[in-house]
């Protein structure tokens, strides 16, 4: 099953979203509100509330950020594209290896907080772009939506816009280069879980459209994904207890090569089976500082 919020005749609400129709689901106004006054129990609420009669076409509505996740965390280095994207620009090195390097092969996952609600947009609206970074790039993940205990509630498209040259100018930046305005996408939807049968066999890919050209396309799939959701999970939860329905995004695999980053006004397009597709179009941020360029 898929949610999602949507806005239809300037009304705003959540929507099961299947195939090419959509039926509103009646009772409450965000999926945060619905997984918490269900018990969790979102599929059997909206088995038993939803009927033919709220049924219309998708395209006749708006699809927004399907939910406002009270926490975002994210994994880095968990594919093998991605320490090798990694490698080549790191300036730190650890017993004589780059740091990406030592991250991929280390018992500890990199984890990082990514940011929340507030730095997140979703569906057709405009991703950041650091004013004082000159080599951003967009990065495809599957997001899991967490329960206070670490499963999966369901799984969405994320976009975990990065500043890559701060990022390996010095490992220090890291939290500069990912946490800014509209530094995070997500959407469509959320595929709750029993939606996804297999989450590690899902294709995603990503083209990122510059006026009418494609200007880079890329493909991977989650079965390359070396560190499983379950694993950071259990990271992220052994001592510290994130809010129910946070967000962790588990890392890209897809990683433009040399240093084309985004421009702005650039679409990127990012796809992950059994969930749908994620567009947005770039701008660039500027600084609220005169100092700061």
């Amino acid at each position: 099953m898929k949610v999602g919020f949507a806005e239809r005749l300037g009304e705003k609400f959540l929507v099961k979203v299947d195939g090419a129709e959509a039926s509103r689901i009646p009772g409450y106004q965000s999926f945060n509100e619905l997984f918490v006054k269900s018990g969790g129990r979102v599929s059997e609420y909206i088995q038993r509330v939803t009927s033919s009669q709220n049924r219309f076409p998708l395209k006749e509505v708006r699809l927004l950020r399907p939910y406002s996740p009270p926490e975002v965390w994210g994994a880095g280095i968990t594919y093998m594209r991605s320490k090798e994207g990694h490698t080549s620009e790191a300036r730190t090195l650890v017993d004589g290896i780059s740091i990406y390097d030592y991250v991929y092969e280390a018992k500890r996952p990199e984890l990082f907080f990514k940011g929340t609600w507030r730095n997140c947009v979703g569906p057709d609206e405009p991703i950041g772009i650091r004013g004082d970074s000159k080599w951003t790039l967009p990065e495809p993940e599957l997001g899991v939506i967490l329960d206070s205990e670490g499963n999966a509630v369901g799984y969405t498209v994320s976009n975990d816009v990065s500043a890559r040259d701060i990022e390996v100018e010095n490992p220090l930046y890291l939290p500069q280069s990912k946490i800014y305005e509209a530094s995070c996408a997500i959407g469509p939807v959320i595929a709750l879980a029993d939606e996804i049968k297999d989450p590690y066999s899902l294709g995603i890919t990503m083209k990122i459209f510059r006026g009418d050209a494609i200007v880079f396309e890329g493909r991977a799939n989650t079965s390359a994904l070396r560190r499983k959701v379950e694993e950071l999970s259990e990271y992220l939860l052994s001592y510290y207890t994130p809010e129910p329905l946070t967000l962790l995004s588990t890392g890209t695999s897809i990683v433009p090569s040399g240093r084309n980053g985004l421009r702005e006004g650039d679409l990127v397009e990012i796809t992950i089976d059994g969930i749908g597709t994620l567009r947005n179009t770039a701008r660039i941020i500027q600084s609220k500082k005169k100092h700061i360029q």
